[in-house]
């Protein structure tokens, strides 16, 4: 398994960086750091006869930085420098570099150098993530990684919508038996009159088709939080993260278009915004 972590260059782009080391490490994933490079201006301040010596002066400068960046971290991994094509915008260029490298996940910061607000209007990330067919795994804060011992524990969301469970599809590799501890997660709102316990129980029959899903082999309990009409479902899912002591969360994201979705406010940018720990984000599809 192969897992491609990109940055933009700035120390704030790197928060994510760990994070896919840790999961790399656990999952015996082999981790990628990756750059894009734009002919038209990272190359502007060179001084060269020909734009690809120029070029080739940047690509040089950046694999260095590269290497240096993941040995001050103490991380074993592979470096990349992908040039973006006339006409083609970054997300089009990372996806194109996760299929030149057949990687599994993509990683990356969900604001690079800019705020929240930045990532939901336009941002490279957003663009990754609504042309994604790979696990995007995504942070919104700068947190360490925590540390957990013991097998990668991953948290499952699940809204009990058919479309939920697509997330398994999504996840592919990264639910290997052995190597992976799956909680499957829903967070049941109370409806009028309805006791907790029957809240409860709805939530856990809603859960059994996702953990029928999952591959053989993989540990797997399902946990419900039952919260009252209006409660905050995404600071269920982050406290829930974190009372369950896991190192990443997965959802997949509802709709057509992963832009859309997570623009309208959902709990997965939420949830992003919340955790301490990174959001798999898998686009989701129909499920027969």
């Amino acid at each position: 398994m192969k897992i491609l972590v990109t940055t933009d260059g700035s120390e704030r782009s790197l928060c994510v960086l760990p994070h896919a080391a840790r999961f790399a490490t656990a999952t015996g994933a082999r981790l990628t750091l990756m750059r894009v490079l734009d002919p038209r201006t990272d190359a502007a301040g060179e001084v060269a006869p020909k734009l690809e010596e120029a070029l080739e002066r940047v690509r040089g400068r950046w694999d260095s930085e590269l290497r240096e960046t993941l040995a001050a971290r103490g991380i074993d991994g592979d470096v990349h420098v992908a040039e973006r094509a006339w006409g083609e915008d970054v997300p089009a260029a990372i996806h194109r570099a996760a299929d030149d490298l057949q990687a599994n996940v993509l990683a990356m910061d969900s604001r690079g150098a800019g705020a929240i607000r930045h990532a939901i209007f336009g941002s490279v990330t957003m663009g990754v993530i609504s042309k994604a067919d790979l696990p995007v795994m995504t942070l919104g804060g700068c947190p360490p990684v925590p540390g957990y011992d013991g097998k990668y524990h991953l948290l499952i969301t699940s809204d009990g919508s058919p479309d939920a469970l697509s997330v398994v599809d999504g996840l592919g590799k990264i639910l290997s038996p052995g190597t992976v501890r799956v909680t499957l997660l829903e967070v049941a709102v109370m409806k009028a009159l309805e006791p907790e316990a029957e809240a409860e129980a709805r939530a856990l029959a809603s859960l059994q088709p996702l953990r029928n899903r999952l591959p053989g082999g993989v540990e797997a309990e399902m946990v419900v939080r039952v919260v009252p009409p209006g409660a905050g479902i995404d600071t269920t899912i982050a406290t829930a993260a974190k009372d369950l002591r896991a190192a990443a969360i997965a959802s997949a994201t509802h709709g057509h278009s992963a832009r859309r979705h997570l623009v309208a406010g959902s709990t997965a940018l939420g949830v992003v915004k919340l955790a301490d720990v990174p959001v798999i984000l898998v686009k989701s599809h129909a499920v027969a």
